[in-house]
């Protein structure tokens, strides 16, 4: 094995480095599609359960149920994805993509333990949420993405001293602009 062809000049590691961050770039913005899914069944979700608090239904959070036909389709979407793109995922895509799934996790787990949290679900899973899409935007280099990331935790932030009324509509509007604007702007772009 010859290490003159094994060695790469600084240069060449700089290209590399770069050509990986821009494939894990478009192929994030070719998955423009779960900023969008999630951030339309979210804000419904969040604005539902507003609404069916406001006509005192028993039951204000059954409207989350929705949330598991978007894990379907996302797990759909994803599979076909895979299939239909066979190439190498790039060590970005990778870590990116354990970022949410780690995200998805702890947004189930929270709820279950909302006594102990004094039911402050909406500011946790937005904190929480806030990091994940800012990392994906710094891993991205995509600021609209951060800068959604940003503004979702500046919302998390505010929502510990609402009411869980007020942060259903706040959490909505976080979405809105944090996954649904940087979604939109992806499209665009692809």
């Amino acid at each position: 094995m010859n290490t003159d062809n094994d060695t790469l000049s600084p240069q060449q590691s700089l290209d590399l480095i770069t050509n990986m961050i821009n494939e894990a770039k478009g192929n994030v913005r070719d998955n423009s599609f779960y900023y969008l899914l999630w951030g339309w069944v979210l804000v419904a979700a969040h604005l539902g359960s507003f609404v069916l608090n406001e006509l005192d239904f028993p039951y204000p959070y059954a409207v989350w149920l929705i949330v598991i036909p978007a894990w379907i389709a996302s797990f759909v979407h994803g599979s076909r994805q895979a299939k239909k793109q066979l190439r190498t995922i790039t060590h970005l895509e990778r870590v990116n993509v354990s970022l949410w799934v780690s995200f998805g996790v702890l947004a189930v787990i929270i709820p279950f333990f909302g006594a102990f949290i004094n039911y402050q679900i909406n500011p946790m899973i937005l904190l929480v949420g806030s990091m994940a899409t800012v990392t994906s935007g710094i891993i991205l280099k995509y600021r609209p993405l951060l800068l959604g990331g940003l503004l979702i935790f500046a919302c998390g932030l505010g929502s510990f001293f609402l009411s869980h009324q007020q942060q259903s509509l706040l959490s909505a509007v976080a979405i809105a602009l944090g996954y649904l604007v940087p979604g939109y702007l992806l499209k665009m772009q692809k």
